[in-house]
């Protein structure tokens, strides 16, 4: 009887596992897609709505050219789903700390990235306490946590939409909009890279270089990446 309840409690997380997962353990691509895409607008939104009320005027993290797109939050919608799949049988103390350190994680890769790839930064909490080279700190490793906690009571309604997305006009829509978000990511990277390039006098090396310069020159990108700044300002 408990070999038997012991192997259907297994299967059921293994039809779990292959139902959610990314294709290697089966959650469906267009899923994944759809959390990161619907994740990179509401945060914003959300982050705009906020910042509203407590500082009295709109302020956001767009990361793309092209939309009202931050990718970190689309990560983050998707580590956060996957993570609440994963940790599904783990306590809420264990999930709390594991989605804390997730979070600060996503926060360190996209800040070093910022810092030494391209010698900006665009959040900082250096005067937060126990904060690590500006990137997180203690009080917002514990708002990734609570908010990954948070998450756990969307995924029943996350799962029943993306059941009723099942029809032919959302997957045009997903593989439209993917091609879309795919080029506007590799064009904002382009659009950075040649930002951080001329605040170090880095001249244009083609054409394509020459028509970034020109279109989305420093004033274009500053207004559009408004909480973006050279590293050397934070030091």
């Amino acid at each position: 009887m408990k070999k038997a309840l012991n192997n259907g409690r297994e299967e059921h997380r293994i039809r779990l596992l292959s139902t959610r997962f990314n294709e290697k353990y089966g959650i469906a691509r267009p899923e994944l897609f759809w959390l990161f895409f619907f994740g990179s607008l509401l945060g914003v939104l959300m982050e705009g709505i906020y910042c509203k009320f407590v500082h009295g005027a709109w302020e956001t993290h767009v990361v793309s050219i092209w939309g009202p797109f931050c990718i970190l939050y689309g990560i983050g919608a998707v580590a956060f789903y996957v993570g609440n799949v994963v940790w599904e049988d783990k306590k809420k103390w264990q999930k709390f700390l594991l989605f804390g350190f997730l979070g600060s994680g996503l926060e360190v890769i996209c800040g070093a990235i910022l810092e030494f790839g391209l010698g900006m930064y665009a959040w900082d909490y250096s005067e937060q306490f126990m904060n690590f080279r500006g990137y997180v700190s203690l009080s917002m490793t514990a708002a990734w946590g609570a908010i990954g906690l948070l998450f756990s009571f969307a995924i029943p309604r996350i799962d029943a939409t993306y059941e009723l997305m099942q029809t032919h006009a959302w997957h045009m829509a997903y593989v439209i909009l993917a091609i879309f978000l795919t080029i506007d990511l590799a064009f904002t990277g382009l659009c950075l890279v040649r930002w951080a390039g001329r605040k170090y006098d880095i001249p244009a090396a083609n054409r394509i270089e020459q028509f970034i310069d020109e279109r989305y020159d420093d004033d274009f990108m500053q207004n559009r990446f408004i909480e973006w700044h050279p590293i050397e300002w934070k030091r």
